[in-house]
């Protein structure tokens, strides 16, 4: 699992229900499709991509999280062993 925080201005509950369709932006020159495209990669991966806001914080925490892979260690670049 991988985790980002900011302390931005977060996101309303409305957007939360959205984030993550594609085109949809709250951002005046946005395209809408960022979000969409990482969620798309994790899928790919078998992972989910979540968002959710911070408690007691300002800001939003994105997280990443991905199948583990039998008989790889961590930080160990498979294609070298």
């Amino acid at each position: 699992m991988l985790s980002v925080q900011d302390r931005g201005c977060g996101f309303s509950v409305e957007d939360a229900e959205r984030l993550f369709e594609a085109f949809y932006t709250t951002k005046p020159h946005g395209m809408g499709m960022g979000l969409r495209i990482s969620l798309s990669i994790a899928e790919a991966h078998g992972g989910k991509l979540t968002a959710s806001l911070n408690s007691g914080a300002p800001g939003a925490t994105f997280s990443l999280l991905l199948p583990a892979v039998a008989g790889v260690k961590a930080g160990v670049n498979s294609d070298q062993d």
